[in-house]
């Protein structure tokens, strides 16, 4: 159902792209939520890489600044917590719309 006057925020996948996200609306200029969700997930990955890489330094003597390799790794979990109940709420939503009678 389409209401006149009302941009949409999250765009669909296209169907025809083989799950590839639809393009950006050229009124909005906005992501996809696919897009979203994908800059979401990378960026957590990106964060534990780089925590991951900071402790290795530190645990092998390459570097002493143990105070950032700390701070690396609380944001890596902190992004990870977060995405982790993105997710959650992404799933009860799901759930909670296949209760809904129909």
């Amino acid at each position: 159902m389409k209401i006149p006057g009302i941009t949409p925020r999250i765009l669909p996948l296209d169907p025809t792209g083989a799950g590839k996200p639809a393009k950006e609306s050229g009124k909005t200029g906005m992501p996809s939520f696919a897009d979203s969700m994908k800059e979401l997930f990378y960026s957590v990955n990106d964060k534990a890489a780089v925590a991951d890489t900071k402790v290795t330094q530190v645990i092998t003597g390459e570097n002493d600044d143990l105070h950032n390799a700390m701070i690396a790794l609380e944001e890596a979990n902190i992004s990870f917590q977060l995405m982790l109940e993105v997710r959650n709420k992404m799933l009860e939503a799901y759930q909670e719309i296949n209760r809904m009678n129909i």
